[in-house]
C-alpha cells in the first residue's frame, strides 16, 4: 500500500507545462435504485414480483409503478364443486394424507351402495377370511330356519294353534347338526370334488352329479339319522327302527327335489357359496 502510494501519476504534457493527468477509470458510476442488483432463486423471482405489483407489500401495494392491486392469497383448497388432488373427503384422514384411488372408490361404493350389497359383500369378505366356520353358521342358522318352517306348515295343514305346540327344541338341535356336520362337511366334500374332478375332465357335470347323489347323499342322510337319534336322547334300537322306516323314503325323495338344484349348484355356483 505505501509503494503504490508513492507512486507518481503519469503527467500529460500540455504547452511545455506538466499538470497531473486526470483519473482515468473504466468503471462507471451507477446511480443508486436504477440498475437491478443480480439475485438468484427466489430472491430474484420475488424482487420481480414485486416490481410487477402481485406480491404484497411491492411497489404496486404502495402506489408504485404499475398501480395494480396485489393478488390475495391463494386458498390451499379446491375451488367449490371441484376436488383437488390434496383434498380430502369427509371421513378422511385429516389435510395432507390423501385416500388412494382405489380405496376412496370402495369406500364411495360402501357408503353409498343398498344394504344388500354391502351385505352380499361383507359375507363374502367373511368367507375369505373364515370359510369353514361362515359356512357352518350359515348352514346352522338355515337349518334352524327350516325346521321352523317346517313346524309351521305342518301345524297348518293340521289346522292346530301354531303358538301352543311348537317344539323349540328341534331348530335347535337342527342348528346343532347344520353347524357342527352340514356346513364343515360340505366345504371339504366339495373342494375334494373339485381336486377330483376338475372342469377339464370330459362330462365333469355328470360326473360331479353321480358323485354327489350317489355317494354324498347317502353317507350323509345316514350321519343325520345318527345324529337326530343322538340329540333327541334316543337308544340305538329306535336308530335301527328309524333307518329301517325312514331312510329309503327320505333318499327318494332327496333324489327327487334336489337333484336338479344340485346340479346347477356343483356346475354353475362358484365353490365357495355351494355348502
Amino acid at each position: 500500500m505505501t509503494l503504490a502510494r508513492s507512486r507518481k501519476r503519469p503527467t500529460a504534457q500540455s504547452g511545455g507545462s506538466s499538470h497531473p493527468a486526470p483519473q482515468s477509470s473504466n468503471r462507471r458510476r451507477r446511480p443508486r435504485g436504477r440498475w437491478p442488483v443480480r439475485e438468484s432463486g427466489k430472491s430474484a423471482r420475488r424482487c420481480a414480483l414485486r416490481n410487477q405489483g402481485s406480491v404484497p407489500g411491492g411497489t404496486a401495494g404502495r402506489g408504485g409503478a404499475g398501480n395494480v392491486r396485489p393478488s390475495p392469497p391463494r386458498a390451499l383448497g379446491p375451488a367449490p364443486g371441484k376436488p383437488g388432488v390434496g383434498s380430502v373427503p369427509p371421513g378422511g384422514r385429516g389435510p395432507g394424507k390423501t385416500m388412494a384411488p382405489a380405496a376412496s372408490k370402495l369406500r364411495a361404493e360402501a357408503g353409498l351402495g343398498p344394504l344388500p350389497r354391502r351385505a352380499l359383500s361383507q359375507y363374502l369378505r367373511l368367507l375369505r377370511l373364515y370359510p369353514v366356520l361362515t359356512k357352518a353358521a350359515t348352514s346352522g342358522i338355515l337349518s334352524a330356519l327350516g325346521n321352523f318352517l317346517a313346524q309351521l306348515i305342518e301345524k297348518k295343514q293340521k289346522k292346530e294353534n301354531c303358538s301352543q305346540k311348537l317344539d323349540v327344541s328341534g331348530p335347535l338341535r337342527y342348528a346343532i347338526y347344520g353347524f357342527f356336520f352340514t356346513g364343515p362337511l360340505g366345504h371339504f366334500f366339495y373342494l375334494l370334488m373339485e381336486r377330483w374332478i376338475p372342469s377339464e375332465v370330459p362330462l365333469a357335470g355328470i360326473k360331479r352329479l353321480l358323485l354327489d347323489r350317489l355317494l354324498f347323499a347317502p353317507a350323509f342322510l345316514s350321519l343325520f339319522f345318527l345324529v337326530m337319534n343322538f340329540l333327541e336322547g334316543q337308544d340305538t334300537a329306535a336308530f335301527a327302527a328309524k333307518m329301517k322306516s325312514g331312510f329309503w323314503p327320505a333318499l327318494r325323495m332327496n333324489w327327487r327335489v334336489w337333484t336338479p338344484v344340485q346340479f346347477i349348484n356343483i356346475n354353475y355356483i362358484p365353490v365357495q357359496v355351494q355348502v
